[in-house]
């Protein structure tokens, strides 16, 4: 039999970077699979573009986009809000494909607040002035 889901309102994601040795995507794995959102942001460096090498993505990488995935088939309102090291897909923003959203940020109400959720690139200074 298998465990219940703790229900969740909101999950907010934030710099897996995917494709690094540093990442730690079967500890995400692990609580992923403890939980039901009910709505995900991906709030930036997501897949790290920067430091992204063909021949370093594990089996568990390659989870974590499964499960993303499933959520966005679902019908799980899933928003990838763009970061520095996964920048190239700013081009994108405005994409949408079901419940799954590109932007550069999202603004939700939470409790009947208005509450702005974005990368913290946006006070880097020096990312201000990247291409």
């Amino acid at each position: 039999m298998a465990d219940k889901k703790r229900a969740v309102e909101l999950l907010v994601l934030s710099d897996i970077h995917l494709g690094t040795y540093g990442c730690k995507a079967q500890e995400l794995l692990n609580y992923l699979d403890s939980i039901e959102p009910k709505h995900v942001v991906l709030n930036g460096d997501i897949i790290d573009i920067w430091q992204f090498s063909k021949r370093y993505w594990p089996k568990s990488h390659m989870q974590v986009i499964r499960k993303i995935l499933k959520y966005v088939a679902k019908g799980i309102p899933v928003d990838y809000v763009t970061g520095n090291h996964d920048e190239m897909l700013r081009k994108f923003v405005g994409f949408e494909m079901g419940s799954f959203k590109i932007s550069n940020k999202v603004i939700l109400n939470l409790n009947g607040n208005k509450t702005w959720i974005f990368h913290g690139d946006v006070f880097d200074v020096t990312m201000q002035h990247t291409k």
